[in-house]
């Protein structure tokens, strides 16, 4: 089954699109995990009314803000319960799927046995991020020594997740990361999967939101993001490809009952 995570704090103006891209795709086996990171809006009130007592969209509050690494494995695996083989999708509450066909066009990859897609972003013409973010990984080199470019439309198997390791979704104070929360999972999850099971979609399936609360409009946010990119992310030790026997066989070491 295809489980999708939204995250969302204070997107009141934006979840009820994002839900709205998601009620309208073709493929309709799927459950929607909206996790509300303690907004001070309307954000969940907003989801409530756009959801319209759908019993595929689970709608979670949190009462106190915990961050993304948080809420997109332990808090996320908790209420979701998936399985090994269920597809996880990765869909902000700013951001919105661009065609209806998107989930379906996921369904259809993973038939061929991949493990984890990336790729597929749109966003306003007037921003423009470094053109090597837009490509694809340069397999010949080690992903923590090029750009990050595992960029939306980001999905993967629960199976790849779940060997994240505890300690990679924390900072050096042990405290789970609140920001370049993408590079400590994604790039784990790429490196154990390799060049034969990540994809790379090249149709724009999925609009990327700038706005004054992203972290790429927030200077002191972008500047906290790098430094944690720079200072410790890509100084941790690589993971090595591994076999789906064996990730089948790992047990998570970061779940919680």
């Amino acid at each position: 089954m295809i489980k999708i995570v939204t995250t969302c704090y204070n997107c009141e103006s934006f979840i009820g699109e994002c839900i709205e891209s998601v009620l309208s795709q073709d493929e309709g086996e799927w459950e929607m995990y909206i996790i509300d990171d303690a907004s001070t809006d309307n954000t969940v009130e907003t989801a409530i009314k756009t959801s319209n007592g759908d019993s595929r969209i689970k709608i979670l509050r949190n009462k106190k803000n915990n961050g993304l690494a948080f809420n997109q494995t332990l808090n996320f695996v908790h209420h979701a319960r998936p399985n090994d083989e269920d597809v996880i999708v990765i869909l902000d509450g700013d951001d919105y799927l661009i065609n209806i066909q998107a989930l379906s066009y996921l369904k259809q990859i993973y038939s061929k046995g991949y493990w984890l897609t990336y790729g597929g972003i749109d966003h306003c013409p007037s921003v423009r991020c470094a053109e090597d973010f837009y490509t694809e990984i340069d397999w010949s080199r080690s992903l923590r020594n090029q750009r990050f470019c595992l960029g939306h439309l980001r999905s993967h198997k629960f199976f790849l997740l779940k060997n994240v390791k505890n300690i990679d979704l924390r900072d050096k104070e042990k405290n789970f990361f609140k920001f370049g929360v993408d590079v400590a999972l994604c790039i784990p999850m790429a490196e154990m999967a390799g060049e034969n099971k990540c994809f790379y979609i090249k149709d724009k399936l999925y609009y990327y939101r700038f706005h004054d609360n992203n972290v790429h409009e927030s200077s002191e946010k972008d500047k906290k993001r790098n430094e944690q990119i720079k200072g410790d992310l890509s100084f941790r030790t690589p993971y090595k490809r591994k076999t789906k026997h064996k990730l089948l066989n790992r047990t998570c070491d970061w779940t919680f009952d």
